[in-house]
């Protein structure tokens, strides 16, 4: 089961995903064992995922089924990650180069753990 705190892990993962990068539901679902299908359900109902528009399909081009929090389509979508510097053809698709894998998602995700363990100054070492 699911649990807030892998949808946490998801916020935080889709958030510091590096300029001119993009995941799918697919990887980010194998990140917190579940299925895209609730990964995009997730991404739909949460609202508070701002950079959702750099979570694809597997393929490379946005769901079908993208809204927006507020409900309206995503058109925009490929104008938005070719301003974060992800490469989309003239038909939509991202370059499969700049996809972020659950490979990468685990590593990135370390890195994370990794900051919020890390002490602020001198003072959190004694």
């Amino acid at each position: 089961m699911t649990t807030e705190e892998d949808w946490e892990l998801v916020r935080r993962v889709v958030d510091a995903l590096p300029e001119g990068t993009w995941t799918s539901y697919g990887d980010l679902a194998e990140l917190i064992g579940t299925g895209p299908r609730q990964v995009g359900a997730f991404m739909r109902d949460d609202g508070n995922v701002p950079k959702a528009y750099r979570v694809l399909t597997a393929g490379g081009t946005v769901s079908d089924g993208f809204r927006w929090s507020d409900g309206s389509s995503g058109t925009d979508v490929p104008e938005l990650l070719r301003e974060d510097g992800v490469t989309v053809s003239a038909n939509g698709r991202a370059d499969r180069s700049q996809r972020m894998s659950v490979y990468d998602l685990k590593l990135l995700a370390g890195e994370l753990d990794e900051d919020e363990a890390a002490p602020d100054d001198e003072e959190d070492w004694k």
